[in-house]
């Protein structure tokens, strides 16, 4: 039986002392779940913390990152992590040959941009509960997200087979990067599209979408702050908070299904998607100082 469902059942099965985690299987587990590798000068714990200040990763396919500040904590049980906690700062795209190949539009939206990333996610008997996730970018965008991923445990294999049950985006947009983003996807949309026509594209995908979702998942006033948002892009400044219940969950074999569908975005593919999902949205204008 894996480590991680032993761990489990001796959560079930009654108090199971934890135990620190050491560095070497925080970064192991870090690398697993990510598929960056990290490459940081020599240094031990700290207060509980594993150091692993300017930190260079790197992983196949993504953008070369560099982390003034990383630090992972854990705690694990029966053999198996049951905690582990994330803080880097200072972090961005690391400059170099390998960056040639990055997408011109994610290179221009992260050029001058630095990130603060904060997260614990901790494995008990129902599951993985992922516990204020934040990401800040130095330009005001922020995003914090929370979930509940029913019999997911701390490995990417144990990931793969776990269902969403809840969540909570809460989207901070600063209206600075969402005009590039959109360009890109409405480029891709309608090809030879750029600027203004490439960005009425994305709008448009983004209508056709949400048309798409069932009147049952998402309800008539969540659809219409979602389309007080689309209409208020590419700035678009201001707070979405986003949350999803599901009884029974979506699994990575649902999205599977669903990428599979002859019109993947189309409203059977995503009524199967959202079958006993229910989404409520709320959409503020404008940014809080």
């Amino acid at each position: 039986m894996p480590r991680n469902a032993l761990a489990l059942l001796a959560l079930v099965a009654g108090p199971v002392t934890a135990e620190p985690a050491g560095c070497r299987d925080l970064v192991a587990a870090f690398e697993g779940l990510t598929g960056y590798r990290v490459s940081a000068p020599p240094a031990g714990p700290e207060n509980g913390w594993c150091v692993l200040d300017r930190a260079m990763l790197k992983a196949e396919g993504a953008p070369d990152l560099a982390a003034e500040r990383l630090r992972l904590r854990g705690e694990t049980a029966e053999g198996a992590l049951v905690l582990v906690a994330l803080e880097a700062g200072g972090v961005r795209v690391a400059p170099g040959l390998g960056q040639r190949e990055m997408d011109p539009v994610l290179r221009e939206m992260l050029r001058l941009q630095t990130a603060e990333v904060a997260a614990t996610a901790t494995v008990g008997p129902e599951g993985l509960a992922l516990r204020v996730a934040r990401l800040r970018l130095s330009g005001g965008t922020e995003l914090v997200v929370e979930a509940d991923v029913a019999g997911a445990a701390l490995s990417s294999g144990a990931l793969l087979v776990g269902r969403l049950t809840s969540a909570r985006i809460d989207w901070r947009n600063d209206g600075k990067l969402t005009r590039l983003a959109l360009e890109a996807a409405g480029a891709r949309l309608e090809p030879g599209a750029d600027g203004p026509a490439a960005i009425d594209a994305a709008r448009a995908g983004m209508r056709a979408v949400l048309d798409a979702v069932p009147e049952t998942a998402v309800g008539e006033a969540g659809r219409e702050e979602l389309v007080q948002l689309i209409d208020a892009l590419p700035q678009g400044r201001g707070r979405l908070v986003v949350e999803l219940r599901s009884d029974s969950g979506i699994g990575a074999a649902d999205l599977g299904l669903a990428a599979l569908a002859k019109e993947p975005w189309g409203p059977k593919a995503l009524g199967r998607l959202f079958a006993g999902v229910v989404v409520t949205v709320d959409w503020t204008p404008g940014l809080a100082p």
